[in-house]
């Protein structure tokens, strides 16, 4: 079953098409609840589908999910792949019946250092949804942008060079559980 929304969203360099059914190049691939903790599902997506998006400069996205039975929450991802050489994904998300949506993860493609930065877009969509969106940037770095977190304003973001436009975020590293260490994800 997928999340029953048909709309179209251009947001985080992104067109994600959120319907009913998957369309052919659009589909979504889905990794079945078996992670005891978001962030484990968003490393395992993190270390699969970065090296290949940095590889072919090609952007991946996805959504975490949570299902509960008998009382034990796991969590799962889909992922969707966008065309090598362009910063947009068009992906159809499915997500099993009685799921929660937690969190979006993606990738950037291939290394350039404004792509260590959630977009404006990226920021968007964590806002309009009201979850977090991950980043597994091309530097190995796992980022998290969380609703309500601050964000860059247009001059600042004019002076790093990310196109001066209000939104943009560094967002937070990930740490590893029970320490102060940030995640490394492969590259």
């Amino acid at each position: 079953m997928s999340l029953n929304f048909s709309f179209a969203m251009i947001l985080a360099g992104v067109n994600m098409l959120v319907a009913g059914a998957a369309h052919a190049g659009q589909s979504s691939i889905i990794m079945p609840a078996q992670f005891t903790s978001e962030t484990q599902a968003v490393i395992h997506a993190a270390n699969i589908y970065n090296p290949v998006s940095v590889e072919e400069d090609r952007e991946f996205m996805g959504i975490i999910f949570s299902e509960t039975s008998n009382g034990i929450t796991l969590y799962g991802y889909t992922v969707g792949a966008g065309h090598a050489g362009h910063d947009q994904v068009t992906v159809t998300i499915q997500v099993p019946a009685g799921a929660q949506k937690v969190a979006f993860w993606h990738t950037h493609g291939a290394p350039h250092w404004t792509r260590n930065y959630f977009s404006t877009t990226d920021t968007e969509l964590a806002e309009q949804w009201q979850i977090p969106i991950y980043l597994a940037a091309p530097d190995g770095k796992l980022r998290v942008y969380e609703p309500g977190d601050s964000t860059l304003g247009w001059r600042r973001a004019r002076q790093l060079g990310l196109a001066g436009e209000d939104g943009a975020s560094s967002g937070k590293l990930v740490k590893a559980a029970g320490s102060s260490d940030p995640v490394r994800i492969r590259a």
